[in-house]
C-alpha cells in the first residue's frame, strides 16, 4: 500500500511538472510571437515615418497600442529614463535589439528601431502580454488540463482507497481465521482487481471453518468417549506431567485430579504403579502388571502403561496409563472361595451328625427303641437342614443365572397370608403378634418367583430371629407406579458392625453358628438378588435387642 501511495503522489507531481513545462513552452512561443509582431511594426513604422505626417503617425501608434520613445538624456520622463538606462547599459543593441522590462509595475517589450546615430536612437515600446492575455485558448487549455489532472488524481485516490479497503478486509479476515473466529464471506464486484484473492480467502475461511467444526465434533466425541469409558485413562507427556484424564481414573485412584498440567506423582500414591510409569518413561518400553492400589482407594487394577510413539518425529512422545478395575472380580473370586468354605462347613455339620448317629444305630442302639427314635429324629432334622441348604443354594444359583420371570397378576395379600399360614406352627410356638396394614390395589403385575422369594424369606427371618411374645408388623403400600413392602420385627436385632455384611451369602450374625436357630445364611442374599432383578431397592435398619426393619421398594 505504501508503494501505491508513492505512485499516486509521483503521478500527481509528474502531471504538475508537465503542466509547468507546457506553460514555459507557451510563454516562450508567446514571447517570440510578440517580438515578431514588433519587428513587423518596426517596418511599418519606418514606412509611415517617411510618408506620413506626425498626426497620422500618432494615430497609428495609438491604434497599435505602442509608443516610440526617442532618446533624450536630460528628460525627466520615467519611460525615457528607463530607455536611456537600457541603451546606456548596452542592454539594447544591434545584437540584442529587444528587451523585456518593467514600467509602472507592468511588463513592457522594448525594441530598438534605429541604431545608426546614438543621439537619434528610437525605441519601440509596447505592453507585454502574458500567455493568459495573448490567447483565451491557453486559459481553456489550463482549465481542461487541471480538471483532467484533478479527475485523474481523484480516480487514482478513490481506487487506492477501495483497494485499501479490500486489503484491510482481507487482512482482518485472515486474522480472524488465524484466531479461529468465523466471519461472513466478503462480497465484492466482479471487476474488483482482488476478486480471485477474495474468492480464495472466502474458500479458505469456509474450509477452515468446516475443518474447525469437524475438529470440535471429534473433540466432543473423544471427550464424551473418554468421560464414559469404564476404565481409567491418564495421558502423560515425556516429562511425566498429566495432560488429560477421565473421571474413571479419579474414581479408581480415590482422589480428585486437577485439570491443569501437573506431575503424575501428585495423583499416584501406590509405589508399584508409580514405579511402572517411571520405568516406561525412562526406557520407552510398555508395561503390564496387576497391582493392588493403596491410599485413597483400596482396589485391584490391571495396569497397562503404554508408550505412544508418534509418526511425526517432531512431536513429543507420550505415555498413556490405562487402569482396569478388577476389584469386583477379586470380590467375586473371594465370594466363591467363601461360598465353597461356607458350603463345606454347612454341609459338614449335618453330615457329621447323620453319620455319627447312623454308626451308633448300627452298633446296637437300634435295639433300644427309645434311643433309636431319638437318633432317628436327629437324623431327620439334619436331613431337613441339608434339604433347606440345597434348596436355598439352588434358588440363589437359579436367580443368578436365569432371566426375570414374566410378570403375572399376583395378590400380595394372599401371598403374605399363605406364607404366614405355612409358618403358623413357629408363630404359635413363639406367641408372636402379627399385624398387617395394606393400602392400594394389592393385585399387581409382577414376576411371581422373585416376589415370592422376597416375601417368604423376609417373613421367615422375622419369625426365626424374633423373641418370645414378640411382634411382627407387615406394611404394604401400592400405587400404580410402585410397591413398598415393609417387614418389622421385635427380635434380637443386628449389631452395627454386622449390618454391612448381612446380605452376603452364608453370613450369619451368630458367630458360633448356634444350632438352636436353623438357617442357611442365604435368606437376605436371595432377597437382595430378587430385588435387583426387579430393579428395586432394599434398606435395612436394626438395633440390637430391639428389632429389625426391612424396607423393599419395587417399581411396577
Amino acid at each position: 500500500m505504501k508503494r501505491q501511495r508513492r505512485t499516486i503522489l509521483l503521478t500527481a507531481c509528474v502531471g504538475i511538472l508537465v503542466y509547468i513545462f507546457c506553460l514555459v513552452i507557451l510563454t516562450q512561443f508567446n514571447k517570440q510571437e510578440q517580438i515578431k509582431h514588433l519587428v513587423a511594426l518596426r517596418s511599418d513604422y519606418q514606412v509611415f515615418q517617411a510618408n506620413t505626417n506626425q498626426a497620422d503617425l500618432n494615430s497609428w501608434e495609438s491604434d497599435h497600442q505602442l509608443k516610440v520613445v526617442k532618446l533624450q538624456p536630460n528628460s525627466h520622463n520615467l519611460l525615457q529614463k528607463q530607455v536611456h538606462d537600457l541603451l546606456s547599459q548596452d542592454q539594447l543593441n544591434s545584437k540584442h535589439p529587444y528587451q523585456i522590462g518593467h514600467y509602472q509595475g507592468r511588463k513592457y517589450l522594448f525594441y530598438l528601431l534605429t541604431t545608426k546615430d546614438i543621439n537619434q536612437q528610437q525605441v519601440l515600446v509596447k505592453k507585454y502580454r502574458s500567455i493568459w492575455q495573448a490567447s483565451s485558448l491557453v486559459t481553456c487549455f489550463s482549465v481542461i488540463y487541471l480538471c483532467l489532472w484533478v479527475l485523474g488524481f481523484m480516480v487514482q485516490y478513490l481506487t487506492y482507497r477501495q483497494q485499501r479497503k479490500y486489503i484491510h478486509a482481507l487482512v482482518h479476515k485472515l486474522h480472524n481465521i488465524n484466531d479461529n473466529q468465523h466471519t461472513d464471506s466478503l462480497i465484492t464486484k466482479d471487476n474488483t482487481p482482488y476478486i480471485e484473492l477474495i474468492h480464495t480467502v472466502n474458500a479458505l475461511d469456509k474450509n477452515y471453518s468446516q475443518l474447525a467444526e469437524n475438529n470440535a465434533l471429534l473433540q466432543r466425541r473423544f471427550s464424551s468417549l473418554l468421560k464414559h469409558l469404564p476404565v481409567g485413562v491418564m495421558l502423560l507427556d515425556d516429562a511425566g506431567n498429566v495432560l488429560l484424564h477421565n473421571q474413571a481414573m479419579a474414581t479408581i485412584l480415590g482422589r480428585e485430579l486437577e485439570d491443569q498440567v501437573h506431575p503424575f506423582v501428585d495423583d499416584v500414591q501406590t509405589y508399584a504403579l508409580s514405579k511402572l510409569i517411571k520405568h516406561t518413561l525412562k526406557d520407552n518400553h510398555s508395561r503390564h502388571q496387576e497391582i493392588q492400589l493403596f491410599g485413597g482407594a483400596n482396589r485391584f487394577v490391571d495396569a497397562n502403561v503404554i508408550r505412544i510413539v508418534p509418526d511425526d518425529e517432531s512431536l513429543d512422545q507420550q505415555v498413556i496409563v490405562i487402569l482396569y478395575d478388577l476389584t469386583n472380580l477379586h470380590q467375586i473370586e473371594q465370594q466363591q472361595l467363601d461360598f465353597v468354605g461356607n458350603v463345606s462347613h454347612e454341609l459338614k455339620t449335618p453330615l457329621t451328625a447323620i453319620m455319627g448317629f447312623t454308626d451308633t444305630l448300627l452298633q446296637g442302639a437300634l435295639n433300644d427303641p427309645v434311643k433309636a427314635k431319638e437318633f432317628l429324629q436327629i437324623i431327620q432334622k439334619e436331613t431337613g437342614r441339608l434339604s433347606n441348604l440345597v434348596d436355598d443354594s439352588l434358588a440363589l444359583t437359579t436367580m443368578d443365572q436365569a432371566k426375570t420371570s414374566a410378570p403375572q397378576t399376583v395378590d400380595i395379600a394372599e401371598l403374605i397370608n399363605t406364607a404366614l399360614l405355612q409358618r403358623r406352627k413357629r408363630i404359635t410356638a413363639l406367641n408372636l403378634t402379627v399385624t398387617k396394614h395394606f393400602t392400594g390395589i394389592l393385585q399387581v403385575q409382577i414376576a411371581v418367583d422373585e416376589i415370592t422369594q422376597i416375601v417368604t424369606n423376609l417373613l421367615s427371618n422375622a419369625i426365626k430371629y424374633n423373641r418370645q411374645n414378640g411382634s411382627i408388623k407387615i406394611v404394604v403400600q401400592q400405587d400404580q407406579d410402585y410397591l413398598n413392602l415393609i417387614v418389622q420385627d421385635s427380635g434380637r436385632g443386628i449389631a452395627l458392625e454386622d449390618q454391612d455384611h448381612v446380605f452376603e451369602r452364608f453370613y450369619r450374625c451368630d458367630k458360633s453358628r448356634n444350632q438352636q436357630i436353623s438357617g442357611t445364611g442365604l435368606g437376605l442374599a436371595i432377597v437382595q438378588q430378587a430385588v435387583r432383578k426387579l430393579n428395586g431397592t432394599i434398606k435395612l435398619a436394626s438395633q440390637l435387642n430391639k428389632g429389625t426393619t426391612v424396607k423393599v421398594h419395587l417399581p411396577l
